[in-house]
C-alpha cells in the first residue's frame, strides 16, 4: 500500500508541474459551466435533459485524452523504461494506472454534474451509469499510450476517439428501429442510459426522441462489459510494449 501511495504522490506531482495537464484538469469544470449558463437560452424543449449525459462523457474523454498524452510523454522521453525496474507487480502496477483514472474521472464528473446542476430522475442509476462513464477515461487513456508512440499519432487517434463518441447523438435522426446499428458504441448506451435516469419515466414520455425496448439493466451492463474487455486487451498491449522496447 504505501508502494501505491508514493506512486499516487509521484503522479499528483507530475500533474501539479506539468502546465497543460494541470490546467486541463479543470476543463471539464468550465464546460460545466459554459453549458450550464447556455442551455436557458436555447430555445428546445428539454435540451438541459439532452445536455445532462454530455457532461460526464466530455469530462471523461478530457480527462482520458490528457493522460493518454502524458503516457505518449513518457513514450517519446524514454521515461516509461522506469516502469521495468518499479518495486511493484506490473499486474498491481496497471490495476493501478486503471483505477487511478477512473478514480479521478468520477469525482471529476460527480462534480461537474453538481455544477450543472440538473438533479438526476433516478439517483441510484445515474450514479452507476455516471461510474461506468468513468472508465471510459482509462481506456482512453490506455488506447493513446499502448498505440500512439508519438504526440501525432496521439492527435490522429484522439480525433478518431471524438468521432466515435460522438456518434450517439444520432439518435436524434435515426428511427428508432435503426439505433441499433450504435449498439456496439458504448457511448450510445451511457448517453441513452443516462438520459433515461435524468429524465425519469414521465418526462421521458415527452422527449422528442424514442430508443428500442431495452432493459434498463443493459445501459450500464454492456458498455461496463465492453470497456473491461477492451481495459484488459490494451493493458496487455502496454505491458508488451514497457517489456520489449
Amino acid at each position: 500500500m504505501s508502494k501505491i501511495a508514493t506512486l499516487l504522490r509521484k503522479d499528483l506531482r507530475g500533474i501539479y508541474r506539468d502546465r497543460f495537464v494541470f490546467t486541463m484538469m479543470f476543463y471539464p469544470f468550465v464546460l460545466a459551466v459554459v453549458t450550464r449558463l447556455l442551455v436557458p437560452v436555447v430555445p428546445i424543449t428539454n435540451v438541459g435533459l439532452y445536455a445532462a449525459p454530455l457532461i460526464p462523457m466530455m469530462a471523461a474523454s478530457i480527462i482520458g485524452t490528457v493522460l493518454g498524452f502524458a503516457m505518449i510523454e513518457e513514450r517519446e522521453t524514454r521515461t516509461w523504461l522506469l516502469l521495468r525496474v518499479l518495486p511493484l507487480q506490473p499486474s498491481t502496477l496497471f490495476l493501478y494506472l486503471t483505477v487511478s483514472a477512473s478514480a479521478l474521472t468520477f469525482v471529476v464528473n460527480l462534480l461537474c454534474l453538481i455544477i450543472y446542476g440538473v438533479k438526476p430522475a433516478d439517483l441510484v442509476t445515474a450514479t452507476v451509469l455516471v461510474a461506468v462513464t468513468s472508465l471510459m477515461a482509462a481506456l482512453m487513456m490506455l488506447l493513446l499510450g499502448a498505440l500512439a508512440s508519438n504526440k501525432i499519432e496521439g492527435l490522429t487517434i484522439g480525433k478518431i476517439i471524438s468521432a466515435l463518441g460522438s456518434l450517439p447523438l444520432l439518435v436524434f435522426v435515426l428511427p428508432q428501429p435503426w439505433q441499433l446499428l450504435l449498439a456496439w458504441n458504448p457511448w450510445y448506451w451511457l448517453y441513452v442510459g443516462m438520459l433515461k435516469a435524468f429524465a425519469g419515466p414521465s418526462t421521458a414520455s415527452e422527449l422528442t426522441l424514442a430508443w428500442p425496448a431495452t432493459p434498463d439493466v443493459l445501459y450500464w451492463m454492456v458498455p461496463l462489459v465492453m470497456m473491461v474487455f477492451g481495459t484488459a486487451a490494451l493493458l496487455r498491449l502496454y505491458r508488451s510494449a514497457v517489456t520489449t522496447q
